[in-house]
């Protein structure tokens, strides 16, 4: 891909994230624009930390 079809993905990208956070707007993307826009970006928590978190007892003191 060339540089100028980079810059118009993204500012394709740019465009539907600014309408997305327009109230009440539905906007469509497809999965490689969900992708770039870090939509299946995988943070949760471990399943090792969330059994230590569990042993600590939950306590914030």
């Amino acid at each position: 891909m060339s540089n100028e079809t980079n810059v118009t993905e993204q500012s394709v990208i740019d465009a539907k994230l600014d309408d997305a956070l327009t109230p009440q707007l539905q906007v469509e993307v497809s999965p490689i624009e969900a992708d770039l826009m870090g939509a299946f970006i995988e943070d949760a928590m471990s399943e090792e930390d969330a059994l230590t978190s569990a042993l600590d007892g939950g306590s914030n003191e």
